[in-house]
């Protein structure tokens, strides 16, 4: 961060809220090495949980689609969703979110690391009327570190040379990082300068704000989905500190989707297997209740 810094203005924004009970999805990975559960409804993730399963650490992340002059359109609010398992058993899935009006549909699969503490969701957006360049597509994320909406610090950055958002509350933090280029960033105080006020507004992203400090806060970035042909993966790593968060955000998304989705259908088959086979103890078997490593 420099000091030429643009701050998001709007402190600390409206009082935060957690989002829709109504969860259609939980998953985790069976590992040692991985600390997250995440959970989803409406077609996006909701409460991540980090470095333990009752310590929530963000709203929600989902996407929003304009077309640059009239459309805007929340992937949540303004889709139907359908849900499906990515394999018998695994708690991992498959989300096809599909507009209302008919004008895209947005595929996803998600999963968490088993070697990093983040989770990933490969997403390919597809134009029902018209060609991807007639849309502009945004993700948003709303952090909620360490069980609290409020006190929240955002900011755009890099590390090691990918440019990622980040969050941070306490010794919370978060990185979100993606395979495809960013056309713009933003972060913002909710309900007066993040993104889905600027967007919903202006249908573009034109509130470029590199610091929102201490509140209730988004994360907003434009994906290029003409240079990735609508199809690419975004990596939440979540950490300590941002270092850690970023590292974790790294190395998954280098690590790449195809992996991660092996090595987690692996691990819950593998699991499976041994209580079928009645032999208990596997590695991963005290996560699976809900306790971490």
């Amino acid at each position: 961060m420099t000091d030429n810094r643009r701050m998001a203005p709007g402190a600390p924004g409206i009082e935060p809220r957690w989002t829709s009970s109504a969860k259609s999805g939980v998953g985790s990975a069976i590992s040692g090495s991985s600390h997250v559960w995440f959970t989803l409804s409406h077609g996006i993730f909701n409460e991540i949980y980090f470095p333990d399963v009752d310590m929530p650490c963000t709203r929600d992340m989902g996407m929003l689609v304009t077309d640059g002059e009239e459309f805007f359109s929340e992937e949540k609010r303004h889709a139907s969703h359908e849900i499906a398992h990515i394999a018998p058993g695994v708690p991992g899935f498959r989300l096809r979110n599909t507009c209302e009006h008919g004008r895209y549909r947005i595929d996803k699969h998600v999963v968490s690391s088993v070697r990093h503490d983040a989770v990933l969701q490969q997403t390919t957006f597809i134009p029902l009327r018209g060609s991807l360049s007639d849309y502009h597509l945004y993700v948003l994320l709303s952090p909620h570190l360490g069980c609290r909406g409020a006190e929240n610090v955002a900011w755009v950055d890099a590390y090691k040379g990918v440019p990622m958002l980040f969050a941070r509350r306490a010794d919370y933090a978060l990185a979100l990082a993606c395979s495809a280029p960013w056309l713009a960033r933003s972060v913002g105080f909710v309900g007066a300068s993040d993104g889905w006020q600027d967007l919903d507004a202006h249908k573009q992203l034109t509130w470029r704000y590199d610091v929102a400090d201490g509140g209730n806060v988004a994360l907003t970035g434009e994906i290029d989905i003409a240079a990735c042909e609508g199809e690419f993966l975004l990596v939440l790593g979540f950490g300590r500190d941002d270092a850690k968060a970023a590292f974790a955000a790294r190395s998954a998304l280098y690590h790449g989707f195809e992996r991660a989705h092996a090595a987690y259908v692996h691990g819950w088959q593998q699991w499976q297997h041994a209580l079928v086979m009645n032999k208990p103890g596997m590695p991963g078997d005290a996560k699976v209740r809900g306790v971490s490593s």
